[in-house]
């Protein structure tokens, strides 16, 4: 361990940490919903007050990202921490206040405690360490908070051009391991266009739920008989999904309209435009539908699949800050959801995945992390940020 670690590791509490998330949960910055300009508001002060210099950029209408450099001494390397501010809905069943941190022993409850405000809080306190210890460091240590990773990433798509970086680290669930690939999605919405009748003489018409359903097959055995064989080692298999279907207005009344939204999943390799070109051709491979279905338009997502070549020496770096903290090497992993990652590598950042709990609790009713894996990701952070600023 560097001396300057030495420096930061007694500054850290896990009593900090559960501070500044029950703060974080308080704030209902639900998506959709654009509300995370009081989080952001916070997250500002706090930074402002452990001495970092802070912007905010606004993204939208009251949706601004928070960007809070901790400004080294120079010419050294410089490190961003990431992670956003917006969660999902509640949804119904909780027991207690989604909204209220609950602590019951070693476990916090709350919408958001785990993704993504979790690993926000233990970014915010490893600063806030690293700032207190007096340490010197010749590189600048960045927190990007940003808005809309559950929707579009507005926030990390539209982050400062002049935003670079050594490294960067993307707060997400990563059960004590460190993820260096992420599975990314396009969600196109076919239209199909019939012709409308009375369903008492339904040879008038042109039934679009009929079209519909023909190409929705034709769909699935190329998701069947193609996309099982797409594989990579560490997000697993491409997929293809209908998730949402509308057609009809009328039990009486031969539908002239009917659309399908595609939840297309790609791994790292596979374009956006070629995924989309695949099913325009299966499309046009249909001569029944007499070209009357189309892509009719694209839904935004979080983005593309990304990676970071587990040899790089950024990804050893990361591991074994883990290491040191854990005491055991962590497994390479990749997340089989979307993350920001990929607006960083877009970047030519070196990026990797690494937070607290386990990412199966996601989105969950009675979503939780325990105090221990956060107090352990402040440090993971910390020991990160530390290593890359200062040399």
């Amino acid at each position: 361990m560097s001396e300057g670690l030495r420096m930061v590791e007694p500054v850290i509490r896990s009593e900090r940490v559960i501070q500044l998330l029950a703060d974080l949960i308080g704030f209902q910055s639900v998506n959709p919903g654009g509300t995370e300009g009081d989080a952001a508001a916070y997250v500002a002060k706090v930074m402002r007050k452990a001495g970092c210099e802070v912007e905010l950029q606004e993204i939208e209408p009251g949706r601004p990202n928070v960007i809070a450099r901790l400004k080294g001494a120079g010419g050294g390397r410089t490190i961003i921490l990431n992670t956003h501010m917006d969660v999902v809905p509640a949804g119904e069943g909780w027991s207690s206040d989604p909204f209220t941190l609950l602590r019951k022993g070693e476990r916090v409850y709350g919408r958001g405690v785990m993704d993504a405000k979790g690993p926000l809080a233990a970014m915010m306190a490893a600063v806030e360490a690293i700032a207190a210890s007096g340490a010197h460091l010749p590189g600048d240590i960045v927190l990007a908070a940003v808005v809309d990773e559950e929707a579009a990433s507005l926030g990390a798509r539209n982050l400062p051009d002049n935003l670079h970086g050594d490294l960067a680290v993307i707060g997400e669930a990563t059960a004590g391991n460190l993820a260096v690939a992420h599975r990314g999605s396009i969600r196109p919405v076919l239209a199909a266009e019939g012709v409308s009748a009375h369903s008492s003489t339904p040879h008038l018409g042109v039934n679009a739920v009929s079209l519909m359903v023909r190409t929705l097959m034709a769909l699935e055995d190329f998701a069947e008989q193609e996309l099982t064989k797409r594989l990579h080692p560490l997000t697993g298999q491409s997929t293809l999904s209908v998730t949402v279907i509308n057609g009809g207005i009328k039990e009486s009344m031969i539908p002239d309209r009917c659309e399908a939204l595609i939840d297309r999943r790609l791994i790292p390799g596979e374009a956006e435009e070629d995924a989309l070109q695949e099913i325009r051709q299966i499309i046009a491979g249909l001569p029944a539908l007499g070209g009357r279905v189309r892509i009719d338009r694209l839904v935004p997502t979080t983005g593309v699949a990304s990676e970071t070549r587990p040899d790089h020496p950024m990804v050893e770096l990361a591991a074994a800050a883990i290491e040191r903290v854990y005491g055991r090497r962590p497994e390479l992993t990749g997340l089989t959801a979307n993350c920001d990652m990929t607006h960083f590598v877009k970047r030519g950042i070196p990026s990797v995945i690494y937070g607290p709990g386990d990412f199966s609790v996601a989105h969950t009713i009675g979503e939780w992390v325990t105090v221990s894996e956060l107090e352990n990701a402040s440090r993971v952070y910390a020991s990160i940020a530390m290593e890359v600023a200062g040399s």
